[in-house]
């Protein structure tokens, strides 16, 4: 694509394509591969999302269904949703919230519990194999590199 636009427009500039296109290859290949382990065990990427960031967390009491939503970047309709379908699932149990009469906290079941963590593995799996291409030095370096770039447009 790079040498066809040069022969193309010889004045445009396309180095920003080998660059973010590859980017944009690397984050599809990584998610369809992604996608099909968390398949195999049911899991939705959404499913991961929550069952692991309540893992992550390890909030004894469990978790506010809000935070949830707020660290998935979805609204809480949609939580709701992935929330009734992990509960039905067995994988989360529901508690009224002692500090809040009309709120609730969600937290891991043990299934919950042992499927997030063979999910995450699962996951990291698929990432290092990915990655296996590239030498601990170079990963620091694109991690660096990656890092500079989402500065901008990630809070904190």
């Amino acid at each position: 694509m790079v040498g066809e636009w040069t022969r193309r427009d010889p004045e445009l500039d396309v180095s920003p394509f080998e660059v973010v296109g590859r980017l944009l290859l690397c984050a599809d290949h990584c998610h369809r591969a992604i996608a099909s382990v968390l398949r195999t065990l049911g899991l939705s990427y959404g499913d991961f999302d929550v069952i692991n960031t309540l893992r992550r967390r390890g909030d004894p009491q469990g978790t506010n269904p809000r935070e949830l939503a707020r660290s998935s970047l979805i609204t809480s309709g949609a939580m709701t949703s992935r929330l009734d379908r992990l509960e039905q699932a067995g994988l989360i149990a529901r508690s009224a919230d002692p500090a809040d009469r009309r709120g609730v906290l969600v937290r891991l079941t043990g299934q919950g519990e042992s499927l997030a963590e063979q999910a995450v593995r699962a996951v990291l799996e698929v990432d290092e194999a990915f990655l296996e291409p590239l030498g601990r030095r170079q990963r620091d370096t694109v991690a660096a590199a990656l890092k500079q770039l989402l500065v901008r447009y990630e809070p904190g």
